[in-house]
């Protein structure tokens, strides 16, 4: 398994380019299995469903003036939000069928990210949170049922690549929690703002760095994972793909 790590990104858009981009290589048979690990600035990442509900024009200008833009993911789930201290990870593999692993890939992608936390001293555990973001039984917590969420898991599924990814909340969730108050208001969906958390009072890190280092020890002690450089080729298709994510206040571009 490959390993990429780049630097943080001043556009959030060139992350989920950079996921897409990796999906579609992974898929032409140009990449094996790919971990992604990236963080960027701030912004809101819904889903297209989410797009269609009344309050999605009122959802977008909530988020956008507390400095959130909302870009629309094309995998599952719900809404998340996420700043600097938030870490995004993936693991995309090929597929043959379909109609095959996708709770397997759920599983293998919770146990990953908890293990991860548990080496920094973090406990955390698989499993939802009450009215919880990007509600899902896959999430990841703290303090059971009636805790906090630190990570969400989602999937994208094409015919010869599926993306597994996590958003974890590593620190500073005070603005992502507000973001998300505001923009599940907006959409009249059911939202408990004390669900939201981060490592931090975990007993675990508060630097976006070291938990990357610790998903990229677990990912080669499973895999035999390598970091390797990301390349400029593979850049520069994420960065083609700007203007692809974000809602417009008229709708989607």
């Amino acid at each position: 398994m490959e390993i990429l790590v780049p630097e943080s990104f001043t556009d959030p858009e060139d992350g989920f380019g950079l996921q897409q981009a990796v999906l579609e290589e992974v898929a032409a048979g140009e990449r094996g299995p790919t971990a992604l690990v990236w963080s960027s600035s701030r912004y809101v990442g819904a889903t297209r469903p989410e797009t269609r509900l009344p309050g999605f024009a009122e959802g977008l200008r909530l988020a956008g003036e507390l400095g959130f833009p909302v870009l629309i993911r094309n995998s599952g789930g719900g809404a998340v939000a996420a700043n600097r201290a938030s870490l995004s990870f993936s693991l995309t593999f090929p597929v043959r069928d379909l109609r095959h692993g996708l709770y397997e890939r759920y599983g293998t992608g919770a146990e990953v990210v908890v293990s991860a936390l548990r080496r920094l001293g973090v406990e955390a555990e698989a499993g939802e949170v009450e009215r919880e973001f990007c509600p899902g039984a896959y999430s990841v917590r703290s303090g059971g049922p009636w805790g906090i969420k630190v990570a969400g898991l989602a999937q994208r599924v094409t015919r010869r690549a599926a993306r597994m990814e996590a958003l974890i909340l590593v620190s500073g969730t005070g603005e992502v929690r507000l973001a998300l108050e505001r923009f599940y208001g907006a959409l009249g969906l059911p939202f408990r703002p004390g669900g939201v958390g981060d490592l931090t009072g975990t007993g675990g890190p508060v630097e976006v760095g070291q938990v990357a280092a610790a998903l990229s020890a677990e990912l080669r002690g499973r895999y035999g994972g390598q970091g390797v450089p990301l390349g400029d080729e593979t850049l520069r298709k994420a960065i083609s793909y700007r203007g692809r994510w974000r809602a417009g206040v008229r709708g989607l571009r």
